[in-house]
């Protein structure tokens, strides 16, 4: 049962990790200066594995949140309103090119194997689709916004700056 619970928990950390990675490469791929830091849990770095992927650094641990964020925002011109749109849905899509790609191939495995890749599949499935639902993370969870209520609040936002215009 404890061996159980630990794959539950490195399941989600897997799947948390693939959808956070959305977000990262929609951030970098916004300027050619651009950079992100994936957090598993904790904003903290001390007592996490560091892995640095080009202009993409993650501090990595077991965890039951996670979040990304550019670490040179100060130093590129601000983004877009596309630009915003692009990274904060760039978590979700990830989410669901995860859950194809892991479906696909749990089906050329069998056993524990094959359920490890279905249960990521379907840990991805979760994280493409609640993400995008409008509402606050309870406090254990992290307590932000989710992605949904993100760009909800990015949608309201530039509709009113275009009214303001017009």
């Amino acid at each position: 049962m404890l061996l159980e619970a630990a794959m539950v928990l490195l399941i989600i950390s897997m799947a948390l990790f693939i959808h956070e990675m959305g977000h990262a490469v929609a951030t970098i791929l916004r300027n050619k200066k651009a950079k992100a830091e994936i957090y598993m849990g904790s904003p903290g770095k001390e007592k996490k594995l560091k892995l640095k992927l080009g202009r993409i650094t993650c501090y990595l641990t077991v965890a039951l949140y996670a979040f990304c964020q550019p670490i040179n925002s100060e130093e590129l011109p601000p983004p877009t309103y596309k630009q915003r749109l692009t990274m904060l849905i760039g978590g979700p899509i990830a989410s669901l090119l995860g859950f194809a790609a892991l479906y696909y191939l749990s089906h050329f495995f069998s056993g524990v194997p094959g359920n490890i890749l279905i249960n990521l599949a379907g840990a991805s499935f979760f994280l493409f689709i609640s993400p995008l639902i409008p509402f606050t993370y309870p406090s254990f969870l992290g307590g932000g916004p989710s992605d949904g209520l993100q760009i909800l609040n990015l949608v309201k936002e530039n509709r009113r700056q275009q009214k303001a215009v017009l």
